[in-house]
């Protein structure tokens, strides 16, 4: 008690530890570079509708195979929010010369105005209308992945596919590069009218469907199976095609029943392979962060120790009633010297949920 205690009478401290619960964690905001017709450049700006993103800049332009500048945000959006997208962080990128802003961004434009993301709220970032092909996209956006992780905002990129002679090439694609624990890789291209025609668009803007999809979902929901609204793909793989694909770490959708991505998958063949257990962990580290992060300043003693376990306990214990988690093991603790040091260490085990991707039946007749 931090009152001097000379008069006669009742003094009270009120210790507030077993109040503090976990907060609240955010799980489909996207973050989203492109270029536009208008609107400030290199300012962030948070959409929470589509009318509201032309308002801000602009119509997409006409579609000329994308060899002449086509502007990328609007088009990516429109894809985002036909998919359940809701909130989106949206920067206008440009080449800047001379102090005019050209449609020509490159990926230095780009990796730019990804760094105004860097302290918002995303959870999914991906760059409008650039896929693989494109000379150092796919680098701006793992660079922008690793520098988001290590000041703690984590979030997963997804990136799409380009075409060869102007389709889309079943080698060129399964041969890819990209290997990130926090990137998805999406093909093939599809099929958006625009002005009176219909035109072929690489994977890049098929990213953008998958974005607005998966921010709609939960996180321990697979978008395994799950049908994305578009008009068509440039390419419809056949079963064998879509193995080597699936195989290949590519995320692809084909024509069934609508058209259904074929395996929710990131382009890491380790254990982050599933997108749902990529999500469900980073929901798990906001989380706990958020349950810890009051109690910073506190007593380093057994009570307090107490308070934010039960802390912990209340908000893994959500995660498992969400179905997002199995099981959990926690334990909170801190010994003499880690006390001195104001340590006090979190050891917890986690048991995702994974999703059904395979059903073997077997039938026996009499």
């Amino acid at each position: 008690m931090t009152q001097t205690m000379v008069l006669p009478g009742t003094y009270i401290e009120v210790r507030d530890e077993g109040l503090i619960s976990p907060g609240g964690v955010v799980t489909g905001n996207i973050g989203i570079v492109g270029t536009a017709e208008k609107g400030p450049v290199d300012e962030v700006q948070l959409l929470g509708s589509l009318s509201e993103a032309k308002e801000i800049f602009g119509k997409s332009d006409e579609w000329q195979d994308d060899t002449k500048n086509e502007l990328t945000l609007i088009r990516a959006l429109e894809l985002i929010y036909q998919n359940g997208g809701q909130t989106v962080y949206a920067v206008r990128t440009a080449k800047i010369d001379a102090d005019k802003y050209l449609p020509e961004a490159s990926s230095d434009d780009y990796t730019r105005s990804l760094a105004l993301l860097e302290n918002e709220i995303v959870n999914i970032v991906l760059l409008a209308g650039q896929d693989v092909t494109k000379t150092g996209m796919l680098t701006a956006l793992e660079g922008h992945l690793k520098t988001t992780a290590g000041i703690k905002r984590e979030r997963i990129g997804i990136i799409g596919s380009g075409f060869t002679d102007g389709k889309d090439s079943l080698d060129d694609i399964s041969n890819h590069t990209v290997k990130n624990d926090r990137i998805i890789f999406t093909a093939p291209g599809i099929l958006v009218s625009s002005q009176g025609k219909q035109n072929k668009l690489p994977g890049s803007y098929l990213a953008a469907a998958v974005a607005g999809m998966l921010s709609s979902l939960p996180v321990q929901t697979s978008p395994t199976n799950k049908t994305l609204t578009i008009e068509g793909l440039t390419t419809e793989f056949n079963s064998t095609q879509l193995e080597k694909l699936v195989t290949n770490r590519v995320l692809t959708v084909e024509k069934r029943d609508g058209f259904r991505i074929v395996k929710g998958i990131t382009s890491d063949n380790g254990a982050w392979k599933q997108i749902t257990t990529r999500r469900i962990v980073d929901y798990a580290i906001y989380g706990v962060r958020s349950s810890c992060n009051p109690y910073i300043g506190k007593l380093n003693n057994e009570r307090v120790r107490g308070a934010m376990k039960a802390t912990l306990n209340a908000f893994l214990t959500r995660m498992v009633d969400n179905e997002a988690l199995v099981s959990y093991q926690l334990d909170v603790s801190a010994t003499p010297a880690q006390e001195k040091e104001g340590k006090v260490m979190v050891t917890m085990t986690l048991m995702p949920t994974f999703s059904i991707d395979f059903i073997q039946v077997t039938m026996y007749l009499e």
